[in-house]
């Protein structure tokens, strides 16, 4: 099914940011001011669904979300308002921060499922604009996810995470993993080894096993990466494709060489079960790679 970009004229007056996958997220790469550390956010105990699979679909998404009442939603009496910090999805990805800095009405949406739809978009009305309304950046946001996923998917979609002050996805749905594993191979050097991966300060992945750091990944533009092997220093170029979200993380295969030419694969964001089944399988390099 090949999709086509649902646009919105920027005659709209409306300032979206769009989020590639490749966040590289880490809370402590551009905090939060205390001003937004102490927004508060609603959590339904039944969040609504906002959600587009064919852009077709974004009209109604409009429609159920100007139909939303956080009012109503909170005499529900498991629905609770929370702050911030303590739904790290928004406060450790850029999208997320972005979303808080924002002032409403403002969108974040995310490829659904989540587990292999890798797509994060957001969108706020532009400063002065206050005639823009709810509707319009739910279409934006959706509308971008919905162009950042893959073109022959037919199993994808996207969903409205965020909505001005409302969370509208589960609760469970909005963590965010700092620490995850991770699976690094280079047969030519004889390493084959289950890590863990954390976020670093400076927005470096650190990968490390019991001993020790083991490498580190170093993020650039359009999915580029760079792994240096601790001791000894050798470089690794090259991409990361992202997969979809685990926890809250992007999870995603990344394949490079170094100088002589030696490949290595990364597989980072997956749970160990998965490394051991299926996901184990793209370590292997991509046929035409």
């Amino acid at each position: 099914m090949k999709r086509k970009p649902y646009l919105l004229m920027a005659a709209m007056g409306l300032a979206a940011a769009c989020a590639a996958p490749n966040l590289g997220a880490d809370s402590a790469r551009a905090r939060l001011g205390e001003a937004l550390h102490s927004q508060k956010m609603l959590v339904p105990e039944r969040p609504p669904v906002i959600a587009a699979i064919l852009p077709e679909d974004v009209a109604l998404a409009q429609l159920t979300a100007a139909r939303i009442d956080a009012e109503r939603l909170y005499r529900n009496p498991l629905s609770q308002w929370a702050g911030v910090d303590a739904l790290p999805f928004l406060t450790s990805t850029d999208a997320g921060r972005r979303f808080l800095a924002a002032t409403p009405p403002r969108a974040l949406a995310r490829g659904a499922p989540e587990e292999s739809c890798p797509a994060l978009a957001m969108a706020s009305g532009a400063s002065g604009e206050a005639a823009i309304g709810r509707a319009t950046v739910v279409a934006a946001a959706l509308s971008q996810c919905l162009a950042q996923l893959p073109p022959d998917s037919a199993i994808c979609g996207c969903r409205v995470v965020a909505l001005d002050s409302i969370v509208t996805v589960p609760r469970d749905q909005i963590v965010y993993a700092t620490g995850t594993s991770a699976r690094l191979r280079a047969a030519a050097l004889g390493i084959d080894l289950l890590l863990v991966a954390e976020d670093g300060p400076d927005g470096e992945t650190l990968l490390r096993d019991l001993s020790g750091p083991v490498a580190w990944l170093t993020r650039g533009v359009d999915n580029a990466v760079t792994l240096r092997l601790a001791g000894g220093g050798r470089v690794f170029e090259g991409s990361s494709i992202p997969v979809g979200y685990r926890r809250g993380r992007l999870a995603e295969r990344i394949y490079a060489t170094d100088a002589a030419g030696v490949r290595m694969s990364l597989l980072i964001g997956f749970g160990p079960d998965e490394l051991a089944q299926s996901a184990g399988a793209w370590l292997a390099w991509p046929q035409g790679g």
